[in-house]
C-alpha cells in the first residue's frame, strides 16, 4: 500500500496528463473547465457535421425504416450509445437489440438476412468483439452500417456503410464525453431522417408510446409565484 500510494503521488502529473490531458489544469476554476469543455463539445459536433456522409446516413435510414430487424452491437463506452439507439428505434415500432456481450451478439447476428440492419459502433474502429458481431451479420445478408471517428479504420472496411464522427481532441481521451456527444448527434440525426421515412406510424407509434407512460408522471406542482403572477 505504501509504495503503491508512493508511485500514485510521483506520477501524478503523468497520469493526469495521459488521462485527462494539457488543456485542464487541477487548479483551473469551474469556469474555465466549463468554458473550455464546452468548446471541446461544439467543435466535435462541428467536425462531425462538416464531415458526414449525408448519401450514408439517408441509405442506412432508409434500410432501417423498412427492415425486418435492426441488430446494433457497442461494447464498453460504445455499449450506452447503442442502447440509446435502441431505445429511439423501439419507440417508433421497429424491432430491434442492442448488444454488449459478444457471445449474445455473435448468436443474434447469425439469425439476421437480407431484411436486416446491423449496426456497429466503435469510437475507434478497432474494437475486436465488434467488428466480429458486424462481420458475422453481413455474412449472412444483413446491411452494415459501422458508426466510428475512423473512416479508414477495421470496422469502416468491412461494414457496407460508414457513418463518421468527430475524432478525439488530442488532449482528450477516445471514450470521454466530447466524443460521446458526437455519436449521440450521429443517432439522433439517423432516428430523425428514419422517423420520416415512417412519418404516420412513428407519429401513431410516438403518441402510443407517450400515452401508456402519461399515468406514470406527476402534473407539475404550480410554484407559489405562478399563482401571484395569474391574479396580478
Amino acid at each position: 500500500m505504501a509504495i503503491a500510494t508512493e508511485l500514485g503521488r510521483g506520477g501524478a502529473d503523468r497520469t493526469w496528463l495521459t488521462d485527462i490531458g494539457a488543456e485542464f489544469a487541477p487548479t483551473d476554476s469551474p469556469e474555465k473547465v466549463l468554458r473550455t469543455l464546452l468548446d471541446v463539445h461544439v467543435r466535435g459536433l462541428e467536425t462531425t457535421k462538416d464531415g458526414i456522409d449525408l448519401d450514408a446516413v439517408g441509405q442506412a435510414a432508409r434500410a432501417i425504416a423498412t427492415s425486418s430487424h435492426v441488430d446494433i452491437y457497442g461494447l464498453g463506452g460504445s455499449a450506452g450509445i447503442a442502447d440509446e439507439f435502441q431505445r429511439r428505434l423501439h419507440r417508433i415500432g421497429i424491432s430491434s437489440h442492442a448488444w454488449s456481450d459478444v457471445h449474445d451478439g455473435l448468436a443474434s447476428a447469425v439469425l439476421q438476412d437480407e431484411a436486416s440492419v446491423a449496426i456497429g459502433v466503435s469510437s475507434t474502429g478497432q474494437t475486436d468483439e465488434t467488428v466480429q458481431m458486424l462481420s458475422q451479420a453481413g455474412a449472412v445478408g444483413a446491411l452494415t452500417v459501422a458508426i466510428t471517428h475512423d473512416g479508414e479504420s477495421w470496422i469502416a472496411d468491412v461494414a457496407d456503410l460508414s457513418i463518421t464522427t468527430a475524432a478525439p481532441v488530442g488532449y482528450l481521451r477516445p471514450d470521454d464525453m466530447s466524443v460521446k456527444h458526437a455519436q449521440l448527434f450521429v443517432i439522433d440525426l439517423l432516428y430523425l431522417l428514419i422517423a420520416q421515412q415512417m412519418f404516420d406510424r412513428a407519429a401513431t407509434r410516438l403518441a402510443a408510446t407517450a400515452m401508456a407512460v402519461s399515468a406514470h408522471r406527476r402534473p407539475r406542482t404550480p410554484h407559489p409565484s405562478d399563482a401571484q403572477e395569474v391574479s396580478a
